[in-house]
């Protein structure tokens, strides 16, 4: 009886240590999985753990430790180019370039509406990008960024300006002072100067639609956001790369197809792309500029005046209407088939709404 009770002992003995010894396989087992299972998420975090903002930026979501790790590579060229590779490598929802033989007919359906409905009050200009001077003061002036609390480089754009076509800037500034003699006295009204009239190519970044500096191009990465001088460096950068785009595009020769007010408010006028050259433009800019603005503009023309309404539910007086509708049919009859060549673009990083101001590099088309 003794030796049988030793024997049951000893086993109970080795199973309890086989118990232990497989406790102790399993939970280096586990520990090894679960590190094995972080180095993989790390290896896939590049491609799994991101996120695409409302401004089209590609953000990594990945945990505190990855954030710091990020943080110590931000000067780290293997690591910077590793992961603008893979912001570019997620397929994004394509630019829309309208083409410029379609403008014709959505300026003829801007000057329809106006002449049918007369002025739509809910798309005029907002009046908050605007400074309206109050007694005894006079006058309109358009607001900075910083004034609105936006940030710097939010509106950045290459434009054609109106230097190279002096006679015809004259000739609209009749339109312009003719509708404010009509309008002024019911609604506010704001025209630039010549300096600032221009005709908008294409938008790298809107107010709308923020994408941070610098656009990523296809050919190349972005630079560190938090590095010395970041924002000064990367619209350097992004200059650079929009001349490279515009290299050999040949000069722009615009025909003027009309001035109408649109029904926003917005005295325009209208060009034709004579021969296809701002289609060009928009089309390189659109296939190398990974990241600018999706809505670009579906017409090539210049603003010369802007109408605000002053109380919700204005409605222009219809006698006024078709006056400032038969003015726009003289000036155009008198301007139309005008034409001028603009041998340079202008890149400007806009520091007032709609001025043009700030930053301005020329750009050769030739």
């Amino acid at each position: 009886g003794g030796t049988a009770r030793r024997t049951r002992c000893a086993r109970a003995r080795g199973d309890s240590e086989t118990m232990r010894s497989r406790s102790v396989g399993d939970a280096r087992d586990a520990r090894g999985t679960r590190a094995a299972t972080g180095r993989a998420r790390e290896g896939c975090a590049t491609d799994n753990d991101k996120t695409t903002t409302t401004n089209g930026d590609v953000r990594t979501t990945r945990g505190d430790e990855s954030a710091r790790e990020d943080a110590r590579d931000d000067y780290d060229d293997d690591a910077r180019m590793r992961r603008a590779g893979a912001s570019t490598s997620k397929k994004r929802a394509p630019i829309d370039v309208k083409h410029t033989r379609e403008a014709s007919r959505t300026y003829e359906a801007l000057e329809l509406a106006f002449a049918t409905n007369g002025l739509d009050a809910t798309t005029t200009t907002a009046r908050r990008r605007f400074h309206f001077a109050s007694h005894p003061e006079v006058g309109t002036w358009p607001k900075t960024y910083a004034e609105m609390g936006m940030p710097s480089d939010c509106a950045r754009l290459v434009i054609l300006t109106m230097e190279d076509a002096p006679a015809i800037v004259s000739a609209t500034e009749r339109a312009t002072r003719e509708l404010m003699r009509l309008c002024g006295t019911t609604m506010d009204a704001y025209a630039p100067g010549r300096g600032s009239l221009h005709v908008t190519l294409f938008h790298l970044s809107r107010t709308f639609e923020y994408v941070r500096t610098p656009v990523e191009f296809a050919s190349a990465a972005t630079l560190p956001p938090n590095a010395p001088n970041a924002r000064e460096d990367a619209v350097a950068y992004e200059e650079s790369a929009v001349a490279e785009a515009l290299r050999g595009c040949g000069e722009c020769e615009l025909e003027v197809d009309r001035v109408c007010l649109a029904p926003s408010g917005c005295l325009i006028l209208c060009f034709n792309d004579v021969h296809g050259n701002v289609q060009t433009i928009r089309e390189r800019l659109a296939r190398s500029a990974v990241g600018a603005a999706r809505a670009q503009n579906d017409t090539v023309h210049c603003t010369l005046a802007r109408l605000f309404v002053r109380s919700d539910g204005f409605q222009m007086d219809p006698e006024c209407a078709r006056a400032v509708h038969a003015m726009c049919a003289t000036v155009t009859s008198a301007l139309r088939g005008a034409r001028f060549k603009a041998r340079s673009a202008t890149y400007c990083v806009e520091r007032t709404f709609s001025h043009c101001d700030g930053r301005r590099a020329r750009i050769s088309l030739g």
